[in-house]
């Protein structure tokens, strides 16, 4: 399964929890990405400390062009595998669950500066300068390189979840929070559309907070080997 969504969407944080849980890999595309740039870097920091030199090394394609080459041969040869990834939803036909992340910009520039620890280098205006700047890099590159729109298009995902409800200041306890609400939203989607039941989506609902149930967007199992 891939999961995607735009900075400090609970990507990395959700896929994790996610592979644990239903005993898949968990493959992350920027470990990947810092292995191919020679960058000895924890994932989570490498977009506060290496952004630029990622943005230049990535502009020419060819680091982006072999990191989709790893990640589809990845999806294409193995099973069991939950892949934190910006674009392997729409740049790999291979069958698979596609789940997209919405979460808005307040949200997310909380959650990035709680990233930080608790000495934090960034304010909050520099966070959200952080994650602007990560996104529409990306977007750029990617309708470059291939055709698609990270900020639009969303029509190939199995389900559209939004969290940006689950974070109400910017604290760690207030993200914790958020993330143990919206764990158990995501695992149960996954499972409804790994066993193409959607009434076991359903009924799990039925124990879940308001603010819980506010994070279907969208459930629906697409068919067939082409995401377009």
């Amino acid at each position: 399964m891939a999961i995607a969504g735009l900075t400090a969407a609970g990507k990395t944080t959700h896929a994790r929890l996610l592979a644990d849980a239903l005993g898949y890999r968990y493959v992350s595309a920027t470990g990947i990405l810092l292995e191919l740039l020679g960058i000895e870097s924890d994932t989570g920091r490498a977009w506060f400390d290496h952004q630029e030199r990622i943005r230049k090394a990535r502009s020419a394609g060819d680091v982006d062009a072999e990191l989709d080459r790893r990640l589809i041969q990845l999806a294409t040869e193995e099973d069991g595998l939950v892949l934190d990834s910006w674009a392997i939803a729409w740049t790999c036909r291979v069958p698979m669950v596609r789940l997209w992340f919405e979460s808005d910009a307040l949200s997310r520039t909380w959650k990035c500066f709680v990233s930080q620890g608790e000495s934090p280098e960034h304010d909050l205006d520099g966070c959200l300068r952080i994650i602007e700047d990560k996104d529409t890099s990306t977007r750029d590159l990617f309708l470059q390189h291939h055709g698609f729109d990270l900020f639009l298009d969303r029509e190939i995902f199995d389900a559209i979840l939004d969290n940006t409800h689950l974070i109400h200041r910017p604290t760690r306890r207030a993200a914790d929070a958020g993330i143990a609400a919206f764990a158990p939203v995501v695992q149960a989607v996954v499972e409804s559309l790994l066993s193409d039941r959607q009434g076991d989506l359903a009924s799990a609902a039925l124990n879940w907070t308001n603010d819980q149930r506010s994070c279907l967007v969208h459930v629906r199992r697409k068919r067939g080997d082409d995401p377009s």
